[in-house]
């Protein structure tokens, strides 16, 4: 069979497995597969692959079909126009996101200018939001932390692959443990796990099964993440420095009231482009207490 028969053959059995897109994830993967682009896929039709070739795309989409996610599969992703080593094991990058990300630069502008943007991304994953911020912002040093080895491990090589690791600091840590009293910065940036434990067995099939767990899930609301961050937050930020958080849709509203209880300032609430609350952006206050 020539590419274009095998593309049919597994478009079709993704589809009877009820995988979204199937023919999109069947041309991602027989491209990632022979190391061509999904252009090539196309004008290389009348290519047979190899008895070894055949063998490796059979179980690419066994393995879709599954529903191990696409992105554990090919072993990347792509997020704001970087491409980034995925593995499973770590949490794979949403486009939502890239909402916290452009929010996280427009805060940055208020940095006087002339010095270093200090950036601190809790829980980093891939790098996907610290290495955004670095390479769209020259001036900006971050340091991406995170409690999984993986992660950690990840972060750095996708910021090696980039050339950013002059500027994109990893260090293994849960939440601010790794900080010394001293250690401000003008922007903390998180995606943190905010599902509450209640939706275990209710989300989709390739999250729950696939995703680490420490990544989803957040105690009894979906909030204990996103409250510790909130709390160690002020003692790490400089006077006038950002907090800018991604949470659940369901939570925005709350998070936001929270935030201007605790006496932060200028809290405001962004939709994502489906239009759904999703990430919190908040300023530390004079009157906001430190840990």
């Amino acid at each position: 069979m020539n590419l274009v028969e095998y593309l049919a053959r597994a478009t079709e059995y993704l589809d009877r497995h009820q995988v979204t897109s199937p023919r999109l994830n069947a041309e991602v993967m027989l491209a990632n597969m022979l190391g061509i682009s999904r252009v090539q896929v196309y004008t290389s039709f009348e290519r047979v692959l190899t008895p070894g070739e055949a063998g490796a795309y059979r179980d690419f989409v066994m393995r879709r079909a599954g529903g191990v996610p696409l992105q554990y599969i090919t072993g990347e992703t792509g997020f704001r126009g970087l491409v980034l080593e995925t593995r499973e094991g770590v949490f794979i990058p949403r486009p939502e996101t890239e909402i916290l990300v452009e929010k996280a630069l427009e805060k940055s502008a208020g940095v006087p200018g002339g010095r270093t943007v200090r950036v601190l991304d809790v829980g980093t994953g891939c790098g996907n939001i610290a290495l955004a911020i670095a390479s769209e912002l020259e001036e900006a040093r971050v340091l991406a932390v995170d409690c999984s080895r993986e992660a950690v491990e990840l972060c750095a090589r996708n910021a090696g692959r980039l050339g950013l690791e002059g500027r994109v600091r990893v260090a293994l840590s849960d939440f601010y443990d790794c900080l010394g009293e001293g250690d401000r910065f003008d922007l903390v940036v998180s995606n943190p796990p905010y599902i509450p434990e209640g939706m275990r067995g209710r989300l989709p099939r390739e999250v729950e099964e696939h995703e680490p767990e420490r990544a989803l899930f957040a105690g009894p609301e979906g909030m204990d993440a996103i409250r510790r961050i909130t709390a160690g937050a002020p003692g790490h930020l400089v006077p006038g420095g950002w907090l800018v958080l991604e949470v659940d849709e369901s939570h925005a509203g709350r998070v936001g009231e929270e935030l201007t209880e605790s006496g932060w300032t200028g809290v405001e609430v962004f939709e994502d482009l489906c239009g759904r609350p999703r990430v919190v952006c908040a300023k530390r206050g004079v009157d906001v207490a430190e840990d």
